[in-house]
């Protein structure tokens, strides 16, 4: 899974074992967390991540190795397509490797790590949407851990995940393992470590990166990466259609800002906001732009101005694709269905 979502399992675990064990309060678990995690000084394993969507599964295998305060090194095994890819990380200079274009990409990340984790939010939050239920321990992977499950307090919320299960080691308080149920009890996504070790003394020479004979090199920032907000008259004129918004939005939603995405400048994505919520709307032109094959399960097929639409849900996010005028229409986010055709109708 992405960084984001490991890093909340890895809170979750930890408030589950306290929560079912001490009963202890927010601010003592994460100090308690805070300090087991200082006592990790390296940390190496080999990630596996199991996804079923749509009756298709994947598997992606990567290493992983970590060493504190800021060096990472992770290399994909599988599938055989992205063997070889390679990402370093060491102090504020990262390298990525793409075996397939022979292509390496130097980024130079900012001085000052811009990401901080409020733990004691995520964990009251979390104890907040969540019920938690101890199921024992059991060995994964020749390491002993703590199984916990958690339930979303809020039955619609079900409808995304019913469950997930958490595997926690018991020694170092580190996720070894998660998985993700449907609203029907199957399991979607699976991540294990396996062949975890802490604390071997890895050495710092596996974190210099080796440029591979007759590569390329290309360097970037990741301000370059980051799409610029622009206003919508500034879209407009960098884009080669019409671009419509929403003549209704539901109360408290208003226009934030727009982006100009690809190489080529083929489309724009709208983003509305609501205090923490999000709304974002996308266009493109169809024969400009192929889109990734949805795997968010069957669509439910919707009629928006009498054109046929497609609306999927998972993971709390609903989306709505249309097309119209040789246009494609993409409208996310957590409003329920109609509420999200009501906004796709209203296009000028």
């Amino acid at each position: 899974m992405k960084k984001q979502i490991a890093a909340v399992l890895v809170v979750l675990a930890i408030v589950l074992i306290a929560g079912c064990t001490d009963q202890m309060s927010a601010e003592q678990i994460a100090a308690k967390m805070t300090a087991q995690q200082e006592s990790i000084e390296d940390f190496s394993a080999t990630m596996v991540m199991t996804s079923s969507f749509g009756g298709e599964t994947d598997t992606t295998r990567m290493k992983i190795m970590t060493k504190m305060p800021d060096k990472t090194r992770s290399e994909i095994i599988e599938p055989a397509e992205l063997a070889g890819t390679l990402t370093v990380r060491n102090g504020n200079t990262m390298w990525m490797y793409d075996p397939a274009k022979n292509q390496v990409t130097k980024m130079t990340l900012p001085e000052d790590d811009p990401f901080e984790m409020d733990y004691t939010k995520i964990i009251k939050d979390l104890m907040d949407e969540n019920d938690i239920s101890f199921k024992g321990t059991e060995n994964l992977d020749g390491r002993s851990t703590y199984v916990i499950e958690a339930t979303p307090k809020d039955e619609s919320e079900r409808e995304f995940i019913s469950k997930i299960r958490v595997w926690v080691d018991r020694e170092n308080w580190m996720l070894l393992g998660m998985e993700m149920y449907d609203q029907d009890g199957n399991p979607m996504v699976k991540v294990q470590y396996e062949d975890v070790t802490f604390n071997t003394g890895i050495p710092d020479s596996e974190f210099i990166f080796e440029i591979p004979e007759g590569a390329e090199v290309v360097e970037e920032s990741l301000e370059d990466m980051m799409p610029e907000k622009m206003t919508l008259e500034e879209a407009r004129a960098n884009v080669s259609f019409d671009v419509k918004t929403p003549s209704y939005l539901p109360d408290g939603y208003e226009f934030s800002h727009t982006m100009v995405l690809g190489d080529e400048q083929k489309t724009v994505s709208l983003q509305y906001t609501n205090e923490q919520e999000r709304l974002y709307l996308t266009e493109w032109v169809s024969d400009d732009m192929e889109q990734p094959e949805s795997k968010m399960g069957e669509p439910e097929m919707v009629s928006i101005n009498g054109a046929d639409g497609e609306f999927t849900s998972m993971f709390g996010m609903n989306t709505l694709k249309w097309n119209a005028d040789d246009i494609d229409y993409s409208l996310s986010g957590i409003l329920e269905k109609n509420e999200l055709i009501r906004i796709a109708e209203s296009l000028i």
